[in-house]
């Protein structure tokens, strides 16, 4: 009896030990304090045809890239992850007096600050802040500078003009380090066209500004009653509009960032991160759920060197995106007939370099 005594109590103390020792493994793995990162992909392309056969093709210059930078900090209980990011390219086809056209332009920056209610449990007060814009104009025929009979001098969109802020007090569910689920209740989004001339131009049914701005009619009155913000000015054809919009509503919002396939260096092999977000404005058509869906999936080659594929999935009722709806090369002035409500796609796949510094 006193052997079988011993032998378990010998068993507990092991196992306490071996958990102790996980524990304390765990803590120097995730030291507290400032944690930096950071990506860079690089995307270049280039062909040149002299004199080609007919029907060979024509000349190509493509380049752009991804940079992704880090800024997390951890003490106790409070957490503050920070990343900005940019996505550019830049094409041109034929011959090298013909203008650069704009591949993709993405400028966004998020910062996320959790503190746990008590500590050692998932439940914690948070707050989320995103800002999404692009860098550089872009004119009609999605080219980088105007072109004399090119379309309008006046740019589609430029820095600021749009910018998405949205600002999300919320309640955090984080059970660990890969996964957080935020629930926000009084959510604010405010879609920016700082520019007036970019704000004055209607989307292709002048239900609102081209980037979903409020935009339509010549009463005042009417304008803020429905809108719910007082109109900037008027257009040349005596139609109202202004400079940004403003939504209350609820937000849910879903993090997920692991690592797999860990070699015998226990390096990962494979990583995932995405965060799905999902709002409704209590104020205007709350029925209307806008999504935002972010997906990286990297695929580690050797020494930080990855394949990495980015995936954007977009859909807001208010902010229309360009269709070709009959699928034939007739594509108008932008490369697109018309805009429209639909799901928004964006897919890049690029080779990247990571770091830690």
């Amino acid at each position: 009896m006193k052997t079988k005594l011993l032998l378990l109590l010998g068993l507990l103390a092991l196992g306490t030990t071996v958990f102790a020792q996980e524990e304390e493994k765990k803590k120097e793995e995730e030291p507290e304090g400032w944690k930096y990162d950071a990506g860079i992909g690089l995307d270049f392309a280039q062909l040149l045809l002299i004199n080609p056969k007919v029907g060979a093709g024509e000349n190509k210059v493509a380049f752009g890239g991804s940079t992704t930078m880090g800024a997390d900090y951890k003490k106790g209980r409070f957490q503050w992850e920070n990343t900005f990011s940019l996505n550019f390219g830049v094409q041109r086809l034929g011959v090298s007096s013909n203008p650069f056209q704009k591949a993709i332009d993405e400028l966004r920056l998020s910062s996320f600050a959790d503190y746990k209610i008590v500590k050692d449990e998932p439940w914690g007060y948070a707050l989320d802040f995103t800002f999404l814009s692009q860098l550089t104009p872009t004119y009609e025929g999605n080219i980088l500078s105007y072109r004399e009979g090119m379309g309008s001098k006046i740019p589609r969109s430029k820095f600021f003009s749009p910018a998405t802020i949205t600002i999300s007090p919320s309640i955090s569910y984080k059970p660990d380090d890969h996964l957080s689920v935020l629930i926000s209740p009084a959510s604010l989004k405010s879609i920016i066209v700082a520019d007036d001339s970019i704000a004055a131009i209607a989307n292709a049914d002048a239900s609102a500004g081209v980037h979903g701005t409020p935009y339509g009619g010549k009463d005042r009155a009417a304008f803020i009653d429905r809108w719910g913000v007082r109109p900037t000015g008027m257009t040349a054809d005596s139609v109202l509009y202004a400079n940004h919009s403003m939504q209350l509503g609820a937000t849910i919002k879903v993090l997920y960032k692991n690592k797999f396939f860990l070699n015998a260096d226990k390096k990962p092999r494979l990583g995932l991160k995405t965060s799905l977000t999902l709002f409704s404005d209590y104020l205007h058509n709350p029925q209307n759920i806008d999504v935002e869906w972010l997906t990286t999936t990297d695929l580690y080659i050797f020494k930080g060197l990855s394949i990495s594929l980015n995936t954007i999935v977009f859909y807001d009722h208010d902010v229309q995106v360009q269709l070709d709806r009959d699928n034939d090369p007739d594509t108008g002035v932008n490369g697109y007939e018309s805009t429209g409500r639909r799901v928004s796609v964006t897919e890049s796949l690029l080779i990247k370099y990571n770091f830690l510094f």
